[in-house]
């Protein structure tokens, strides 16, 4: 190898192994190596290989051949070639975006990157959308949002061409909803961030919404019921997240294997309910109208989460778990009055004390509740005091 270091900004051409200082912009490389037998090794940053190209001694040939290569460069970098003879390397730099939709902000990339993200304008919080343009396609790449106050989220987004990902929506005014977005795993992708206003989000104004992977939907209709269906078969890595994200209420459902997580409520404001949606494959959302929720007039037990409409009596009843986990075995039941207003937040903690005392909730006629099921699939329980009926299922 060679010891001298040969800087260049556009291109650069030689014969066998070399060491380079690319100083140019970030861009698509264009690599060709033109030899009589194919063994060509390019290095990058850390020594990653870029290109690695082998071919047996025995398939030389006697008029030289032509190999070319697509590389991308994610700026200023040395690289260093290895194995070759006859090579040259051409870059030609990433045409930037201007912001659209109504967003304020737009950059493309290449590779592993940190980006500064603009201010959302107006403040109160954003989409910010990940896009995979060209190359590599890896199956893990993430996003990671820094913030001056030292708060983080890791967002997957996987193999999936695009991510949309809500941010900033609880962030006091008085505070910057700006930062740094690390993209990660990306070696070799190209790709675009955008920063995009609220009203971007995908609306929910059906019964039934499906998509893949990470989006923000935007809840406006009447107030509802959440499901989340998971299409995913047995044995499948996917799986399925939606959070609930309106004043004063947030709920987290999840759901794999062909399974429903039901017990999110949709609309009860003020203003619309943001979903954000997550996870690994396929999702399905379904909303069901409140007067049309199961109902119950005594004892209950369920797996999971819940909506349901007490019809009975005025009764004081206890929450309990049959789960034996402390943690995982949580239950929480919110209640709401008929007039959709906010009643009680009872949460039930797993293990033995869940199991034999529970928890004190109060019920009234017409009353709805929203429920979350413990994680480790145990069961729950509504047990009305001093008050024995036929259990509903």
């Amino acid at each position: 190898m060679t010891a001298d270091v040969r800087p260049f900004s556009e291109a650069a051409e030689g014969t066998g192994p070399a060491e380079l200082d690319y100083r140019g912009p970030q861009g698509w490389a264009t690599v060709v190596h033109r030899a009589h037998v194919g063994s060509f090794t390019l290095l990058g940053p850390e020594d990653t290989h870029l290109v690695r190209e082998l071919e047996p001694e025995q398939s030389r040939t006697e008029e030289p051949r032509t190999w070319e290569y697509r590389v991308g460069l994610s700026g200023p970098q040395r690289l260093r070639i290895e194995a070759a003879e006859r090579w040259s390397v051409s870059v030609a730099p990433l045409e930037q975006d201007e912001p659209e939709d109504g967003g304020v902000f737009s950059r493309r990339g290449i590779g592993n990157q940190t980006v500064e993200l603009a201010e959302p304008d107006p403040p109160g919080g954003a989409i910010l959308e990940f896009t995979r343009v060209e190359g590599l396609h890896s199956t893990s790449v993430f996003l990671r949002l820094h913030t001056d106050f030292g708060d983080q989220a890791f967002w997957p987004v996987g193999d999936n061409d695009r991510g949309r990902f809500l941010y900033g929506h609880d962030v006091p005014a008085v505070w910057s909803t700006a930062g740094r977005v690390e993209v990660g795993n990306a070696a070799g992708c190209e790709w675009r961030l955008r920063v995009l206003p609220l009203s971007a989000a995908r609306p929910l104004d059906g019964k039934t919404a499906r998509g893949t992977g990470a989006e923000v939907l935007v809840h406006t209709g009447a107030p509802a019921a959440l499901a989340l269906w998971s299409p995913a078969d047995a044995g499948s890595d996917s799986r399925a997240e939606v959070r609930v994200e309106s004043r004063g209420y947030k709920v987290t459902l999840s759901a794999d294997h062909h399974h429903t997580e039901e017990g999110g409520i949709l609309g009860l404001g003020p203003g619309p309910t943001l979903l954000q949606t997550g996870g690994y494959g396929d999702w399905e959302l379904r909303t069901t109208a409140l007067d049309a929720v199961r109902t119950f007039d005594g004892e209950f037990t369920g797996t999971g989460g819940k909506v349901l409409r007490h019809t009975g009596p005025p009764v004081t009843a206890r929450v309990v778990t049959r789960s034996w986990h402390r943690w995982r075995g949580m239950v929480s039941v919110r209640t709401l009055t008929p007039e959709l207003g906010w009643q009680d937040w009872v949460n039930t903690k797993g293990g033995l004390p869940g199991r034999l005392r529970g928890e004190r909730l109060d019920l009234l006629p017409g009353m709805l509740l929203a429920v979350t099921g413990p994680r480790d699939g145990s069961a729950w329980r509504i047990l009305p005091t001093g008050l024995r009926r036929r259990q509903s299922r």
